[in-house]
């Protein structure tokens, strides 16, 4: 009877080794996978934050380009106005009407 006593004394003791060790490898493989996902969230929230970045990026890039498109009609406009009042001008004179088509071949190849 000591021997089957010792023998489960013995049994019972492995068990508990065994559930320890058990205990500790998920202990362990739960902190390994808590470190992996506190990077992964790190991870994302710097992506969003880059992604937040382009965003504001692009949002002015948008407003300079809008911007530029409507200073360069304007311009187109008075270079327009500019060419009439030459063209009129210049036509009232004897040779103005030669002036001004030179004067206006110029003006468009420059565009």
């Amino acid at each position: 009877m000591d021997k089957e006593v010792f023998e489960q004394k013995k049994s019972i003791d492995l068990i508990e080794y065994r559930l320890n060790q058990f205990e500790s490898s998920l202990v362990q493989n739960f902190s390994n996978l808590s470190d992996k996902l506190d990077k992964v969230i790190t991870k994302l929230n710097k992506s969003e934050l880059q992604q937040e970045v382009m965003k504001t990026r692009i949002e002015k890039l948008e407003k300079d380009y809008s911007k530029i498109e409507r200073e360069t009609s304007k311009i187109n406009d008075e270079l327009t106005k500019v060419k009439l009042s030459l063209a009129e001008k210049l036509s009232w004179s004897a040779g103005g009407g030669l002036v001004g088509t030179v004067l206006m071949k110029i003006f468009e190849s420059q565009q």
